[in-house]
């Protein structure tokens, strides 16, 4: 990152700020895989001192973007292909099952809630607030299912997860195919349809899988 082009950021959520610009240039390639980011450097161009930035690089860390590495600092993480791999094996066989447990203990509140995140989806833009979106369409399912296994070994996912679903959040078309894909299996449990919601659900999570790999 060039130290010319100063950002000066409001003081309110500052390590907010640092963070969601430092995600959207690392997701339009302007931060490129396996560049090293400094503290220092990047305090000095918004214009801000080294707290926010040191929380903003830990939620990065969290998020799977950067890896940070004792003595040497931050360093964005390109995507890894063995890892995508086995990341979504894992991830589809947990929302086969958590699909199963769910569907028949959907209520009408459940369902409404439901719809509801999928018509917010269709209106929102903003890459982070539709990753947001998005996670809370599966993370319903996941609390619907009622399964603390589930939840804790998709939470150990996470970091990928939570990366991938901000690139495809910044891609206009991908939002709208999830939109649609959600919409499939929305549908599908409205109907307390497993076999038809867990067809809908493998084609979202592959369609996702195949839009990461093509990122590499």
């Amino acid at each position: 990152m060039s130290a010319n082009n100063e950002v000066s950021l409001d003081k309110a959520t500052l390590s907010d700020k640092v963070y969601r610009i430092l995600v959207d240039m690392i997701v339009s390639g302007k931060i490129a895989p396996d560049s090293r980011l400094r503290e220092e450097h990047i305090a000095k161009q918004f214009n801000v001192s080294a707290t926010p930035v040191r929380e903003a690089f830990k939620r990065l860390a969290s998020d799977g973007f950067i890896e940070i590495i004792p003595y040497h600092g931050a360093v964005v993480r390109g995507i890894d292909e063995k890892e995508i791999e086995d990341v979504y094996k894992c991830r589809l066989s947990l929302e086969m099952l958590a699909l199963k447990e769910a569907i028949g203990r959907f209520d009408d509140g459940s369902i409404t809630e439901l719809k509801n995140i999928v018509e917010k989806q269709k209106r929102a833009s903003d890459m982070l607030d539709v990753s947001a979106i998005n996670k809370s369409f599966h993370d319903l399912i996941y609390k619907v299912a009622d399964n603390r296994t589930i939840n804790r070994l998709i939470e150990s996912l996470n970091s990928v997860l939570a990366r991938d679903m901000k690139y495809s959040a910044s891609d206009a078309s991908r939002r709208e195919d999830i939109y649609k894909e959600h919409k499939k299996i929305l549908n599908a449990i409205c109907n307390k349809d497993l076999k038809v919601a867990q067809s809908a659900m493998t084609e979202h999570i592959l369609n996702g899988k195949e839009y990461i790999e093509n990122k590499k």
